[in-house]
């Protein structure tokens, strides 16, 4: 999921000992030491999501069938080919986008395929700093970044369910990064090289506190009447699965969930997409464009 910590559990990951994309984005003014995702994957991702009239940003689920479209497939060659380009002499990479909260199902297929075992890593984070990250950066609605998380965990965990996994919460990671290597390194056995003192530095250098913009507690989610209370239920579920709690209770509690997620995406899917058009509508407008430089002036203001 976007805001999560992904881009510190992916670069963590590399530095523990897996290989990663070599056509890197480049660092941004919300990311200022990395996003590590490849250029290439990530532009499939948009442009599959796109197919299926879709975005990274959307809160309404994809079809139930659209691993079976000739989009998915498309994608699928595509991925299948960048894989051998890029990790054709790999033992061990590490593959990073938040659009794989949404498209997971499309890799898990993928990589059995072409016989590369999958180990999933799902950081996870308070849904207030997630919201207040997505308000800040995209200037997401609440409502919408909140569904958004509801719908990306629920999707991600039901399409993993089948492989090995760790559940991390991204404060936790930055606290004592060697609870994952622990838990990967459990999973790995000895496809996870032995870390020498050099990188082990490297590691804890690069998760400095500051990379945390966002602070809220489990006690102030309860506080907030206007957070719907299934909202705190998932991120409880993520915090008893990273503890490694039961998993066949885990399951069926993410299960129930995902029923009421289902339910709410169906009643709010044409109020989203409503108000989806009236905005695009809106930034095609004279206006829209007149005053885009006075809003780039004040972003640069409250960038500097």
């Amino acid at each position: 999921m976007h805001r999560t910590g992904t881009s510190a559990v992916a670069r963590t990951v590399n530095l523990l000992g897996a290989d990663i994309a070599s056509d890197l984005i480049e660092p941004g003014t919300d990311n200022i030491r990395g996003y590590w995702e490849s250029k290439r994957i990530v532009q499939i991702h948009e442009q599959l999501l796109e197919d299926l009239g879709s975005s990274s940003g959307d809160p309404l689920p994809l079809p139930d069938d659209w691993t079976d479209t000739s989009f998915a497939r498309l994608a699928r060659e595509r991925l299948a080919a960048l894989i051998e380009t890029e990790f054709r002499n790999s033992s061990l990479f590490v593959v990073k986008d938040p659009r794989l909260s949404k498209l997971l199902p499309l890799w898990v297929e993928l990589l059995a395929e072409i016989g590369v075992d999958l180990v999933v890593v799902m950081p996870f984070r308070n849904p207030l700093e997630v919201a207040a990250s997505l308000e800040k950066r995209d200037h997401m609605p609440r409502a919408s970044s909140l569904l958004l998380y509801f719908s990306s965990y629920l999707k991600s965990e039901l399409a993993s369910r089948d492989c090995p996994r760790c559940f991390v919460n991204y404060a936790h990671v930055l606290g004592d990064w060697r609870v994952l290597e622990s838990r990967l390194r459990s999973i790995l056995g000895p496809r996870l090289p032995m870390l020498d003192d050099r990188r082990s530095l490297e590691i804890s250098r690069y998760l400095a506190p500051d990379l945390r913009h966002h602070h809220h507690d489990r006690a102030e989610l309860a506080r907030r009447h206007e957070i719907p209370s299934i909202v705190a239920d998932l991120y409880d579920l993520l915090t008893e699965a990273e503890a490694g709690g039961n998993a066949a209770s885990l399951s069926k509690a993410f299960d129930e969930l995902s029923r009421s997620a289902d339910g709410m995406a169906t009643l709010f899917r044409d109020l989203v997409r409503s108000e989806r058009a009236e905005r695009v509508a809106f930034e095609n407008s004279t206006s829209w464009r007149v005053t885009a430089p006075l809003r780039w002036l004040k972003q640069e203001l409250q960038r500097k």
